[in-house]
């Protein structure tokens, strides 16, 4: 029984890393964790629709969700946060949200230069 459980949490965690939900944004960037869940996911996807942001933001609760409206309101903070650092997110109406090629190497150089600085 052990062992088995110990594969599970091993697969979940294999899961989370493909879903990008494990992405560990540059401190200077000020995300809070959910905002860094729901950027890490934006992240490895073409588009992020708001039921996969809902998933990526609330996958650990057990009670109701918040309004699927909420998403609205992260990528807004998000955004902010990240403008200064020349990365955007993009809006797909009725689709959910995306980032460019351009911007996503930008984000992912950041991220690995902040893990440079911190070794």
């Amino acid at each position: 029984m052990q062992a088995t459980i110990v594969r599970l949490e091993d697969r979940i965690q294999e899961l989370e890393e493909a879903m990008g939900l494990c992405v560990l944004p540059p401190l200077e960037w000020g995300l809070t964790v959910q905002q860094a869940r729901l950027f890490g996911a934006l992240l490895e996807r073409e588009v992020l629709t708001k039921d996969a942001a809902m998933a990526a933001l609330y996958r650990d609760r057990g009670d109701d969700e918040p309004e699927m409206k909420i998403v609205d309101v992260f990528v807004c903070h998000i955004r902010r946060k990240l403008k200064p650092f020349g990365i955007e997110i993009g809006t797909r109406w009725g689709v959910g949200y995306f980032m460019t090629p351009a911007n996503k190497a930008e984000a992912r150089r950041q991220i690995e230069a902040s893990r440079g600085a911190a070794a």
